[in-house]
């Protein structure tokens, strides 16, 4: 079985659908295995839980912008996997035009 192949109709529909879809692109961006299965339970259950644990913060004049440490924890090597719903990383000045087009 290839390395891109899952359920008969395509759709990744286990664990193992997923580590077998996805196992060459997590190894190139460096997830950790003991994460793996981690990430495929936030994604398959849409936790973006990022903002419990790291804020976006301005920098360079309101130019740019940087994940910061929010939590009062230490956080160890290799703790967690975060997701982060793009939809909402905006520049304030933005937001109500990329929020008009984001579909629910």
């Amino acid at each position: 079985m290839s390395p891109a192949a899952a359920a008969t109709d395509g759709r990744i529909r286990s664990y193992e659908d997923f580590a077998r879809v996805h196992a060459y692109l997590l190894a190139a961006a460096g997830v950790p295995p003991s994460l793996h299965e981690r990430l495929y339970r936030k994604l398959a259950d849409e936790v973006f839980d990022g903002g419990e644990v790291f804020a976006v913060e301005s920098c360079e004049g309101g130019r740019q912008r940087r994940f910061v440490l929010a939590s009062e924890e230490p956080l160890g090597k290799e703790y967690d996997v975060f997701l982060v719903d793009h939809a909402w990383s905006f520049r304030l000045p933005d937001a109500l035009k990329q929020a008009s087009g984001v579909r629910a």
